[in-house]
């Protein structure tokens, strides 16, 4: 009886979703702009030209991140994302007839990035960033498509998504771009293609919230999954805190523009180490940026920052946590000093690692019981492994090592 009554609300909520979108008369993708130069008269060099820009399109874009798939063919799709509505998994974008984009025109490519409309109508789910790439130029567009055309195709069906009801239901996504879609600028530019016309101030709003799509993990999220108005102000998302990245959140946490810059080309700063899903962030896109990039990356997300809070050693804590100074001797001062100083492609620092400086402990106990797998990062630059200590730790004496930890290195007090 139960069941049946939640199927006929889940009915009666769709009806009415339905019947909105019609009333709005919402039909899908807008208007697509028209190339910015005759694309199929193009000749073999300018082809490649173009497939080399789109390549770093996609880097910069990050496609590889969500688009590789389990066996590490890039592109062909099944990572999955995590989602509170299910698991969204990451298609096969490469140019095979059947299961990938052999179909698509360059026309059908933008309408996906910009709208999140494929052919035929189908609606993606945001999980595909198009709230961020709505601001792409048609020129980096038609890049990445020649980029994409020319990889080699891989015979690999896409993976059903995984979602309840009524979320499993894509025609309902057109009722969530009515409300939450942003719309493509008016003159968008050309983005990477223009080279050196942007701006460094330009082109690194561009990096980061239109290629780079930092805002998908970084800002808050609304009951509708959709972004919030607090611009990159940090949130919970696949059970981990991709945290404050603004000026404000950045300098309280001790960093500097100089940091950032080396966190985003090495994966490594004085900060600490990318984990979780910053690191195939390093991996796939950030550490090919060239060093312009990067710094107009930088100098966007550390613009007027206030003055770096400098990182703190508070002695008391081994007074007020002697379990969690206990356990930090014990189980991690071998790594990490005595002194919180870690050592160099072995162990961070706990002298100004963010993760004990985050607002809430979930990084942090994650990080303790789960580990770090050895990182190969940019170069040879190499982080050793993390031993995880879930099977070694009760809850209690997690909590006080975690207290411990925030308490002396992370600004925390009682």
């Amino acid at each position: 009886m139960v069941g049946l009554l939640r199927l006929l609300l889940g009915l009666a909520l769709v009806g009415m979703i339905a019947a909105l979108v019609i009333y709005f008369g919402f039909s899908g993708a807008g208007p697509v702009p028209p190339p910015n130069r005759d694309l199929t008269e193009l000749d073999v060099t300018e082809k490649q030209e173009l497939a080399a820009l789109g390549e770093y399109v996609a880097k910069a874009g990050d496609c590889a991140a969500c688009h590789e798939s389990e066996d590490g063919l890039a592109l062909a799709g099944g990572t999955p994302m995590e989602t509170p509505m299910g698991t969204i998994y990451g298609t096969n974008i490469t140019p095979h007839e059947t299961f990938g984009i052999a179909s698509y025109t360059p026309d059908d490519l933008y309408r996906v990035m910009v709208y999140g409309v494929a052919p035929g109508g189908r609606r993606l789910y945001p999980a595909m960033p198009y709230t961020s790439y709505h601001a792409i130029s048609r020129a980096d567009v038609d890049a990445l498509y020649f980029y994409l055309m020319a990889q080699k195709p891989v015979a690999k069906p896409n993976r059903d998504n995984d979602l309840m009801f009524p979320f499993n239901l894509r025609p309902l996504m057109a009722f969530w771009n009515v409300i939450f879609r942003p719309d493509p600028p008016e003159q968008p530019g050309l983005g990477l293609a223009g080279g050196d016309a942007l701006s460094v101030e330009a082109r690194g709003d561009y990096l980061v919230n239109t290629l780079g799509h930092c805002g998908e993990c970084h800002t808050p999220r609304n009951i509708a999954y959709a972004k919030t108005d607090a611009h990159l102000a940090g949130n919970v998302i696949e059970d981990a805190l991709a945290p404050d990245i603004t000026p404000e959140g950045l300098s309280e946490r001790g960093w500097t523009r100089n940091d950032l810059a080396q966190f985003l080309s090495t994966g490594l700063s004085p900060q600490g180490v990318m984990t979780f899903r910053m690191f195939p962030v390093l991996s796939h896109s950030t550490k090919y940026l060239p060093e312009r990039d990067i710094t107009a990356v930088a100098d966007y997300l550390t613009a007027g920052m206030s003055k770096a809070k400098p990182p703190e050693n508070n002695l008391q804590a081994i007074e007020q946590y002697p379990l969690g100074h206990q356990l930090y001797v014990g189980l991690c001062a071998g790594c990490h000093g005595s002194e919180g100083q870690g050592q160099p492609a072995g162990s961070v620092p706990m002298i100004g690692n963010t993760t004990l400086m985050l607002d809430q402990s979930i990084n942090l106990h994650r990080v303790v019981n789960e580990g770090i797998p050895a990182r190969q990062l940019s170069g040879y630059l190499r982080m050793q492994e993390m031993p995880a200590f879930e099977h070694r730790l009760s809850s209690d004496e997690l909590e006080a090592l975690s207290d411990y930890l925030r308490t002396r290195w992370g600004g925390f007090s009682e």
